[in-house]
């Protein structure tokens, strides 16, 4: 596997972003709405987003353009909000329970998740206590990794129809765009840690061997037709959290935290989102730093060349990679002063979501503001 820029390098670029000013944006309430927000997507369409609601406040429909929420839905009610992921065709909405401090450090995640129908907000389906869930792009069916399985359902029925077993699986699944594929975290065996170019390669191997048994990740890709294992991806990972194939299909992007044991940095809980070139199946070497404490939204946007994704430097921010090194490039911190806060009603909390608008501006939610940012490239 290629050298990924060190993470010292990668840190001091990082923090050199802080004394960059982009004062180009706005900052808005939609449609004077001032209900607290957890996160959001946009539609296939780029016409409307749907941004999530917390502490009993409704999901609404935004019609981004003309300031104008067209629908709200009373779905997603957790305390502390939800993600919201749209279908591919934009028939469905994909809402995962979050938490303000979203891991149980080192442990395995089970949260609650909602399929909503995105035109009338009725739930098609609710799925409890679920590692991860994906919807396939034909929207024909939708996978939940729970326990050692990944369960295939029928859409909208619900109706299962096959279980693909996997041994020591973790927290997260993905589906390939054509929904040929599935991809899967596991932990690894002995033989696969022994096989792995990072211990492989290195001197002290035998000391290395037993913390990757047990706190390091590998993932593998299975044939949805067959269930039949394709490939496992050469290279050993941090708890991986979201596996998300790029739209094109031509990278699984894997977003990774290390155990606390095998944690080092000083700045914070710090994750990184790998690339993995498909069909592949090799790792690539970009990857995205972040210090977000909980699961952050990212996204590849290749007309721009850039990979957005959102972090935390004491409050949360949104930072821009470029998509073929890795390299910061700008990032927009929420960071407020008290005062303003008073002033205008609106306040940021440790979290945000962020939408990609059709106009190349990125639409960033948190906490009762919204803002419109066009970012300096």
């Amino acid at each position: 596997m290629k050298k990924y820029l060190s993470t010292l390098a990668l840190l001091g670029v990082f923090t050199s972003l802080n004394a960059q000013t982009n004062d180009n944006f706005k900052e808005f309430r939609p449609e004077g709405e001032k209900s607290v927000r957890s996160g959001m997507d946009i539609s296939p369409d780029g016409k409307t987003v749907a941004i999530a609601g917390m502490q009993g406040y409704p999901l609404f429909i935004y019609d981004w353009k003309n300031d104008k929420i067209l629908k709200k839905f009373d779905v997603g009610n957790w305390y502390a909000g939800s993600k919201v992921d749209y279908s591919h065709k934009g028939t469905y909405l994909l809402l995962q329970q979050t938490f303000y401090n979203d891991y149980s450090p080192n442990k395995d995640r089970e949260v609650d998740f909602e399929i909503v129908d995105a035109e009338s907000g009725k739930i098609v389906q609710k799925i409890n206590k679920a590692h991860s869930v994906k919807i396939a792009n034909s929207e024909t069916f939708y996978v939940v990794l729970s326990g050692d399985k990944v369960d295939f359902h029928e859409l909208p029925s619900g109706n299962k129809i096959k279980t693909l077993n996997i041994d020591k699986a973790t927290n997260a699944v993905a589906i390939s765009p054509d929904g040929k594929q599935v991809a899967v975290s596991h932990r690894p065996t002995l033989e696969q840690v022994k096989n792995a170019p990072t211990i492989r390669n290195d001197k002290k191997a035998k000391k290395a061997i037993k913390p990757a048994l047990k706190y390091r990740e590998m993932i593998a890709i299975y044939n949805v037709e067959t269930l039949k294992k394709e490939k496992t991806v050469n290279e050993l990972y941090d708890i991986v959290y979201r596996l998300q194939f790029s739209e094109d299909g031509s990278k699984l992007y894997s977003y990774s935290i290390p155990h606390t044991k095998m944690q080092v940095s000083t700045a914070g809980r710090q994750g990184y989102i790998y690339a993995i070139d498909m069909p592949s199946g090799t790792p690539s070497r970009e990857a995205y730093m972040t210090l977000a404490p909980y699961e952050p939204d990212f996204k590849e946007y290749k007309d721009k060349e850039i990979f957005v994704v959102v972090s935390n430097d004491k409050f949360a921010e949104v930072v821009i990679y470029n998509l073929n090194n890795g390299r910061p490039l700008v990032k927009f911190n929420l960071a407020m002063r008290l005062g303003d806060a008073f002033r205008t009603g609106m306040g940021v909390d440790a979290r945000a979501s962020f939408a990609i608008l059709p106009n190349n501006k990125i639409y960033i939610a948190s906490g009762t503001k919204s803002i419109i940012w066009d970012p300096e490239l």
